[in-house]
């Protein structure tokens, strides 16, 4: 009786997703009493706990999220990664900033709605844990945290790069009010904020969610989280062993720190850059103390046209698991005509061959990060890198928390921060920078290997958009001149204050 009662449960949420799907944000955050009845079925027990925060995972790692729109497609797509007259239809009109054409709104609606579906079903999670007691579970206090701390960080991620869409960066803000953050279960009345309310609200969150997530991920998880087989391997399932398994794929201790960190730099209020610094280190200190997180040898990037390693997987701080990913990938693309094609790639990299990520682009320079390898890898057969690597939509990377100390440090400490640039360029098998350059020269080869290492995954709008500069990609640079925030979708217009 109890499984069948789970099943009608699952289902019951499926329909609502689908209906959601469809409507506008008021519905997505709403929810009828019948349902109120089915949740507190599904929250009885830790396995509907369980349950629940697979589902919640499940809908991160869709299409219309990290699964495809926030890595290597609509972002990607405005990071002016990709050769525009290359793209699939569907995509081109944005690669030009026509924001309001049948084909972009096709894209970018579903990322808000689905967006805030997520947060609805975070916040559904959280209104029940945070008053349960935690002796139901097995882990007692540990697990409670672990669920609750993970469902504040998710939930703030989503609002985050919600807002890196569809409001203004700081520098930029006007003080209007853009969007709502959601954090009750139904909000039917949901408060448009501004972007510097919106982004306090993101990183109370988030500094909420790092403090549950500590002791989880750096003593009770410490020897799945120190390797990234461990972090990475195998998917997550609904028992019990592998529900504290996999963290890489969950949103984790680093996983919180990094987020935060990015917030802090985003929002760039007067001490927020010495907060986003502090963060990354915190990270980065398990790399150089503890030898947690290293980065991919290059030489298991370049060695051949099949690269072993194309996700990079060792130095990946959390990442969405998506197994039909490939299939996601092949489907975006209707011909061979019209694929994500790597703009610029031989200006971006600078003839600097030497450079493994050179190997992530094959010969008509489409990114292999997101395609299916073919052939067999001694050591690392192809079946493996399919059913390990595959499935991953990498959201944050220790190569981005160097990024965030290089920045601050290129202020206070510039030759320890060329020491840090070179350190991921190393690894990636880059040339060398030669000797310290000014601020001025550094900050542009900075902002030039970003470029280089969130090629497909999602993160070069969002850097050149903080910045409120031009984008570069190889040549020349895009003005982006009220381009910078997308349209509302147009059922959420009327709602908010212009």
């Amino acid at each position: 009786m109890k499984i069948m009662k789970r099943n009608i449960i699952i289902a019951f949420f499926s329909l609502l997703f689908m209906q959601g799907m469809t409507t506008s944000c008021g519905d997505w955050l709403d929810v009828d009493s019948s349902a109120n009845v089915i949740e507190e079925v599904l929250f009885e027990d830790p396995e509907g706990y369980r349950t629940a925060v697979n589902g919640v995972y499940r809908l991160l790692a869709q299409p219309a999220l990290y699964g495809q729109q926030l890595t290597w497609g609509v972002a990607s797509v405005l990071g002016n990664n990709y050769e525009a007259t290359r793209l699939p239809l569907s995509y081109r009109d944005l690669a030009a900033g026509d924001y309001k054409s049948a084909y972009s709104v096709s894209v970018v609606d579903p990322v808000w709605e689905a967006g805030y579906h997520a947060i609805a079903n975070c916040n559904n999670v959280i209104t029940y844990i945070e008053q349960e007691d935690p002796a139901i579970f097995p882990e007692g206090k540990t697990e409670r945290d672990m669920i609750l701390g993970e469902m504040l960080g998710a939930r703030a991620m989503v609002h985050l790069d919600l807002a890196r869409l569809f409001a203004p960066s700081t520098r930029a803000d006007d003080g209007k009010l853009y969007m709502p953050y959601a954090t009750v279960f139904p909000d039917r009345q949901p408060l448009r904020l501004t972007v510097t309310a919106m982004l306090g609200r993101v990183i109370a969150d988030l500094e909420r969610s790092r403090d549950l997530l500590a002791d989880c991920d750096t003593t009770f998880n410490a020897s799945r989280m120190s390797n990234y087989t461990g972090r990475l391997q195998p998917p997550v399932g609904l028992n019990a062993t592998t529900f504290f398994s996999t963290r890489g794929t969950r949103f984790n201790y680093f996983a919180a720190l990094s987020i935060l960190a990015r917030a802090y730099q985003w929002r760039d209020a007067p001490g927020d850059r010495q907060r986003a610094y502090e963060a990354a280190r915190q990270v980065y200190r398990f790399s150089t103390d503890k030898t947690w997180f290293s980065f991919t040898p290059s030489t298991n990037l370049a060695t051949t046209e099949n690269n072993i390693y194309r996700k990079m997987p060792h130095d990946i701080l959390f990442a969405l698991y998506n197994s039909n990913l490939y299939t996601i990938v092949a489907g975006a693309s209707p011909n061979s005509t019209q694929v994500f094609v790597v703009k610029n790639d031989a200006v971006l990299f600078e003839s600097d061959l030497d450079d493994a990520r050179v190997y992530l682009i094959n010969t008509d320079k489409t990114s292999r990060r997101w395609s299916m390898p073919t052939g067999n890898q001694t050591g690392y057969p192809t079946a493996d890198i399919i059913r390990y690597q595959g499935p991953l939509a990498p959201v944050a990377r220790l190569s981005e928390m160097i990024y965030i100390m290089c920045e601050y440090l290129s202020d206070t400490d510039l030759p320890r921060a060329v020491t840090l640039l070179e350190k991921v360029r190393t690894a990636r098998g880059a040339k060398a920078l030669l000797g310290v350059p000014s601020r001025e020269e550094f900050l542009q080869a900075l902002y030039l290997e970003m470029t280089r290492e969130f090629l497909a995954e999602g993160q070069t709008f969002y850097l050149y958009k903080r910045l409120n500069a031009p984008i570069y990609n190889g040549l020349g640079a895009m003005d982006m001149t009220g381009r910078y925030v997308l349209p509302l979708p147009r059922s959420e217009s009327a709602y908010i204050n212009l």
